[in-house]
């Protein structure tokens, strides 16, 4: 299972405002403001664990100096990810690497599901930056609970040219 309408987990959809503060969309807002005012030549986009790279000194002294951008929101989904990318979030950039991060949260989703979720995001990236390198991070997967084990560990094809 990769995409479409029989895979959750590849349906872009935008974040619910749990808040009620606008925050997620906010965020969104900035990466998009980003593209427009940087040259990134690496892009990180994913979930908390990228959005939390920045908070490290490795980040200064790694990544800073390639003009990395981090468009990483804590609490995102494959969805989330999806509807952000297909919304502004690879416009009027030209990155020569991209790395993708996420699947962490897709609590309610199976480990094919997530798979699939992040075989659509790689495929969207293809499509829309077919220059840049795409580096797919492995998942730490949790579940609601806190346990780190899973029945089924998520595997992507690698085989498939578009990973």
């Amino acid at each position: 299972m990769s995409q479409g309408d029989s895979n959750p987990a590849a349906i872009p959809h935008a974040a619910e405002d749990i808040q009620g503060d606008d925050r997620w969309m906010s965020q969104h807002n900035r990466f998009v403001l980003d593209c427009k005012d940087k040259e990134p030549d690496v892009l990180f986009v994913g979930d908390s664990m990228v959005q939390l790279m920045q908070q490290y000194e490795i980040w200064r002294e790694l990544f800073s100096p390639l003009h990395a951008l981090n468009f990483g929101i804590g609490g995102d989904t494959t969805r989330h990810v999806l509807w952000r990318l297909k919304n502004g979030e690879l416009e009027n950039i030209k990155p020569k690497v991209i790395v993708v991060w996420v699947g962490t949260n897709n609590h309610e989703n199976t480990a094919e599901e997530v798979a699939g979720g992040i075989e659509a995001i790689v495929q969207l990236i293809n499509t829309r930056q077919p220059q840049a390198k795409i580096i797919v991070l492995i998942i730490y997967w949790q579940d609601e609970q806190g346990h780190h084990e899973r029945e089924n560990k998520i595997k992507l094809d690698y085989g498939n040219p578009t990973l």
